[in-house]
């Protein structure tokens, strides 16, 4: 999940909202607002939004990893705990793809506002370096993203294609196994019928059945149904 974060630069007074309680992000602002250079507030925030940036790598990394493994299990056996697993990280990506858009928008309109207007040459710097980091994440989410929908539409076609493959077998199976229960249904009835009073007639019954289901089953392959 991602949280906003507000800063604030009144003066040279810092002020941050952040409604998630996390250890790193407090020391994030822990390190570069009360242990940093309190005479230059605008390249502490600087640093602070490419810090910011960088947090989005470890989660990313473990996605990745999380990806790979529910390919490598989609791969032997496609079941719906994986599928489900699997679109929750895409679920994770679409806040994620999100999160570092509006960073980036962010970051690129930072140098027009009136807090970019009387940049030092070290300050736009750090501009630049933050906007490169936020670049470099925001792609990573949105390839991480793209390989993810890929998979889930992938393995969807893979799970439709075996239900329609099950859907073709039973349809065999139903059309093969009418054909005894017709021919038998029909010799069960009490009329006269053609070698009722043959001892043998049940052979003739048996063969006749058997290469009716042969006909069929060479007319399917014929038509490249089977």
């Amino acid at each position: 999940m991602t949280v906003p974060v507000v800063i604030l630069l009144i003066a040279n007074q810092i002020i941050t909202f952040n409604h998630f309680d996390d250890a790193t992000v407090k020391k994030i602002f822990t390190d570069e607002i009360l242990n940093g250079d309190t005479s230059n507030m605008e390249t502490n925030i600087l640093e602070i939004l490419k810090h910011l940036s960088d947090m989005y790598l470890l989660p990313m990394h473990e996605i990745r990893h999380q990806r790979k493994e529910l390919n490598d299990l989609l791969s032997s056996r496609a079941d719906n705990k994986n599928l489900i697993a699997l679109a929750s990280l895409r679920k994770s990506l679409i806040y994620f793809s999100s999160a570092t858009r509006n960073n980036q928008q962010l970051l690129e309109s930072l140098a027009d506002k009136h807090f970019g207007r009387n940049f030092l040459e070290d300050q736009v710097e750090s501009l630049v370096d933050a906007k490169i980091e936020t670049h470099q994440v925001e792609q990573l989410v949105e390839t991480e993203s793209e390989i993810v929908t890929q998979l889930i539409n992938t393995f969807d076609t893979i799970l439709s294609n075996n239900l329609n493959d099950i859907m073709k077998i039973l349809t065999i199976w139903s059309v093969v196994l009418a054909i005894p229960t017709i021919i038998t249904g029909f010799y069960g009835m009490n009329v006269k019928l053609p070698l009722e009073h043959n001892s043998f007639a049940w052979i003739v019954v048996i063969g006749i059945t058997i290469a009716i289901i042969f006909w069929i089953i060479h007319a399917l392959r014929h038509h490249r149904i089977i």
